[in-house]
């Protein structure tokens, strides 16, 4: 069969064509694009602008395609932004005038920062900022500008990154909120799968059980004596219910037979079962059968027969008057079968 369905390659290629179907390449390249121009149009093209623009769309790209940073490449990355800031604030001219265009290295840094504060890292981005904004007064005071000047540079951008950092954060928040609810969706849809499953096995028990019981029932409302073999069926009925409350997953096919013809015949059979529901049919099918064979064969006025679930498999036993007899079936590929290879003990009932 042909699959339909198309999926991304895995791993460094697979992040690079998502990045490009959903648009952040594009959005890569045109901040490349401006800022470039920026640097080349504001000073002319040297290799200092050539530098800066490398540490600062090194980030950037990482942020695109990635979306994640592990913290050494926070670290490298951070220090990056920094040592570029220090380039650019130490290149501008000391006579107290206004750089313009030419700090365009400290916006596009806050805009880097701002991706950091996207994807969870926010100490590392105000912790790059408070370091460009004390190169920044550091310049300034050495430069005999005054502090004032230094912190003109950097004072928006803290504004910005402040108002960028509460956007992630609560963008955070919303997507957290909206994960839980997602959770809790397919938690409530899961349970409702199940109790729906859990009705239609109550349903299929009842049909079956009342339609074994059909006759005795309109014998009842005819009015028509019991005999004792008419009794004897309505005890075997009676327990038939009580299997399908207690052993849903066993009380069918030829172990329903087996014990309904052991209580014709006066056994008080009472059988328990404590399998997992995911328990594999086939496993649950041996077990019923192992039973089925200890019935067919049981003396005496009881028989208890009880399946569990075990890492090991299901656990089988059976009493029947003074014998007990257990048994392990492992499931899918944990050995073989154990109704194949006889392994079944015999050991006296507890009293």
């Amino acid at each position: 069969m042909i699959e339909d369905t198309w999926h991304l390659p895995q791993g460094l290629w697979g992040r690079f064509l998502l990045s490009l179907l959903g648009g952040r390449l594009a959005y890569l390249a045109l901040f490349m694009l401006v800022h470039a121009v920026l640097a080349f149009t504001t000073s002319g093209v040297t290799l200092l602008d050539v530098v800066e623009l490398v540490l600062i769309c090194a980030p950037q790209a990482i942020l695109t395609i990635a979306r994640a940073m592990n913290t050494g490449v926070l670290i490298a990355s951070s220090l990056g932004l920094v040592v570029a800031a220090a380039l650019g604030i130490y290149s501008l001219p000391t006579d107290g005038s206004w750089p313009g265009y030419g700090a365009w290295q400290l916006g596009a840094i806050t805009i880097s920062l701002f991706g950091f504060a996207l994807i969870g890292r926010y100490l590392a981005a105000w912790a790059t900022l408070i370091a460009v904004a004390g190169i920044a007064v550091g310049w300034s005071v050495s430069t005999g500008q005054g502090w004032g000047h230094g912190l003109a540079l950097v004072d928006r951008h803290l504004g910005t990154l402040l108002v960028g950092t509460l956007f992630a954060w609560s963008l955070a928040r919303a997507r957290a909120t909206f994960t839980a609810y997602q959770t809790l969706e397919r938690r409530t849809r899961a349970q409702e799968r199940a109790a729906s499953a859990r009705a239609g096995a109550r349903r299929s028990a009842v049909e079956d059980v009342l339609e074994q019981a059909g006759p005795m029932l309109t014998a009842i409302a005819e009015g028509r004596p019991l005999s004792d073999a008419d009794r004897r069926e309505l005890l075997v009925i009676e327990g038939a219910l009580r299997d399908h409350i207690r052993a849903p997953f066993l009380a069918t096919g030829r172990l329903r037979d087996a014990i309904a013809t052991a209580r014709r015949r006066g056994v008080n059979v009472l059988l328990l079962d404590e399998i997992d529901p995911h328990e594999d049919p086939e496993v649950r099918t041996a077990a019923a059968a192992w039973l089925a064979e200890r019935i067919r064969s049981a003396q005496g006025e009881r028989f208890v027969g009880r399946v569990r679930s075990t890492d090991r498999g299901l656990a089988v036993s059976a009493v029947a008057g003074t014998l007990s007899e257990e048994t392990t079936i492992p499931g899918p590929g944990a050995g073989e079968n154990p109704l194949l290879d006889g392994l079944s003990s015999h050991l006296p009932a507890s009293p």
